[in-house]
């Protein structure tokens, strides 16, 4: 097991890093995900409020929270799992180094 450790502690921060990199990518604006809305340039009308007036309706009747996409689950679940394996690496080596051999 000696010789994977260093080998995992590479892949876990691989997986951390390609995880952050994928949900920077989710946040940029083209990227799968975004829809850009642009206003009307038509002249308003005498006594018209409609680019004064604001309404926010948020749903959350689906399962995902709002203005997250799949991508950002990817990335944040690659994080996820690179933490898990950092862990695990880090949990061996305390372990392994600790330990002493004990008469039973």
């Amino acid at each position: 097991m000696s010789r994977r450790v260093p080998i995992l502690a590479v892949l876990g921060w691989v997986l951390i890093a390609a995880g952050a990199v994928v949900f920077w990518l989710a946040n940029q604006r083209g990227g799968p995900g975004w829809t850009a809305y642009t206003g009307s340039y038509a002249p308003l009308q005498p006594g018209e409020l409609g680019p004064y007036q604001s309404e926010l309706t948020l749903s959350f009747s689906d399962r995902w929270t709002v203005l997250w996409t799949g991508m950002h689950l990817l990335g944040a679940s690659l994080v996820v799992l690179g933490l898990l394996v950092l862990a695990g690496v880090v949990g061996w080596l305390v372990g392994h180094r600790t330990g002493t051999a004990r008469g039973v």
